[in-house]
């Protein structure tokens, strides 16, 4: 705030304030025994919260009333010193200072003039308060600038003017320190309104997240107890499956098979070891042949047991000749020649009688295959496979169920933590001690 030249304004004292503040404090009553058990609904206590915050202002606005009208008078009372001096004749002895001194007088007398003449409006509201303060301030700025800038020949020639101006800016300025004061006492307690507000939005969130949680708890359970049926059901289904005629069958079925698998896999394998023993042979047999030819080789050597599968093998059996031919001829040098042309009869042996003897042993699983034999086992595994289909979704859910408690229980502690926060603030706002109930037990 700028010196008027005539004064200085004092510094706030902050210390000042804060005994002010405990004063307040202390003033207000000590709730009794009975306030204590004040008990609020959330619903109840925002009312309660903004009904405080509507009587801070409203207090603050009826005890600044008489101040805010001084404001006023005073303004009016620098308006009619600015007029007054305005047809002031001064007398200057010395004459070349007259005109400087005429519109120095003139410039002061336009400033007083055009600040004081603004009638501030009697605030009724916060915002209107604020308003008002910041006026004044700004008014006080304009007055300090127009008499720190003059103040020479202000004390030299109006000293009378000089003398109630000094008066009248003192005591707005007193004002505006007043209201800075009451302004900042009313920031504190506002700010405690908008926290406290703050956690109410936090609390009903809060609220809300467990109500959704209830919601997919009881969800969940019912989900599970519908699986838990479904389970039962299946392992009803599983149990009577199993105990019937059709699924001995079916077990001996599966035995016999079993075996039949066995011997496949054995001549398979057994093919499979002479057919390695070629690889080299038929490696350097197969430079320069068409694509056809050598996809043949690759399974004669590679995959000999799908030779079964045909429905002439002679190109084959050919081809194995053929090859073994080139190494008796020395088409193609091997180091162990001999032993691989033993190898191309055993192959040109075993083909046949591999062919022969798959086609007898899937005869037999043929011969063993019923519909009904394969449907109830089909019956079976699709019952089971369900099963384990729900109870996995099922201890999916269960999971899912207690991440859903835990996060509850953090959620509890949060809201047992903003409600004491809550109570607190509305204490301090209103020095009565209230109970906001809430059910956070189920």
């Amino acid at each position: 705030m700028p010196s008027f030249n005539f004064f200085k304004r004092k510094g706030k004292d902050v210390s000042k304030l804060n005994q002010k503040q405990n004063d307040i404090q202390a003033d207000k009553p000590v709730p009794s025994s009975q306030n204590l058990g004040d008990r609020l609904t959330i619903e109840e206590a925002k009312n309660l919260l903004n009904r405080i915050e509507n009587g801070l202002t409203r207090s603050l606005l009826m005890g600044l009333e008489k101040t805010f009208q001084e404001t006023n008078l005073i303004f009016q009372h620098i308006n009619a010193t600015a007029e007054d001096l305005e047809n002031e004749e001064i007398e200057v002895e010395e004459e070349k200072l007259a005109p400087l001194v005429k519109n120095t007088k003139n410039t002061i007398v336009r400033a007083l003039k055009r600040e004081s003449s603004n009638i501030l409006t009697i605030p009724k509201t916060f915002d209107e308060f604020v308003k008002f303060k910041e006026s004044l301030d700004a008014s006080i700025n304009r007055f300090g600038e127009v008499t720190s800038s003059h103040s020479r020949i202000v004390n030299t020639f109006m000293k009378k003017h000089a003398n109630s101006l000094r008066g009248d800016l003192k005591k707005i300025s007193d004002i505006s320190e007043k209201l800075s004061d009451e302004f900042e006492e009313l920031s504190m307690e506002k700010k405690i309104v908008e926290e406290c507000r703050s956690n109410f939005s936090v609390l009903e969130a809060n609220m809300d997240e467990r109500e959704k949680s209830a919601k997919a708890l009881e969800k969940i359970d019912n989900e599970c107890t519908k699986m838990e049926e479904e389970i039962k059901r299946k392992e009803n289904e599983i149990n009577n499956l199993k105990g019937s005629s059709d699924y001995s069958k079916a077990l001996k079925y599966l035995q016999e098979k079993e075996q039949i698998d066995k011997e496949k896999k054995f001549l398979i394998e057994k093919l499979n070891r002479i057919s390695s023993h070629l690889s080299k042979a038929a490696n350097k047999y197969s430079y320069g042949l068409t694509k056809t030819t050598i996809e043949k080789i690759d399974t004669i050597v590679n995959k000999p047991s799908e030779i079964a599968c045909k429905p002439d093998i002679s190109d084959y059996l050919n081809l194995v000749r053929e090859m073994k031919e080139s190494v008796m001829s020395n088409k193609i040098i091997l180091k162990d020649s001999n032993k691989t042309i033993q190898y191309f009869d055993m192959l040109t042996s075993e083909l046949p009688s591999f062919k022969s003897e798959i086609l007898k042993l899937d005869l037999k699983i043929d011969k063993l295959k019923d519909k009904d034999k394969v449907t109830i086992l089909d019956k079976l595994g699709q019952n089971q496979e369900e099963k384990k289909q729900e109870v996995e979704h099922c201890m999916a859910e269960n999971q899912r169920k207690e991440e859903i408690l835990k996060n509850n229980l953090k959620i509890k502690e949060q809201i047992k933590t903003t409600l004491s926060n809550i109570e607190e603030q509305l204490h301090r706002l209103s020095t009565k001690k209230y109970k906001i109930i809430v059910n956070i037990d189920e």
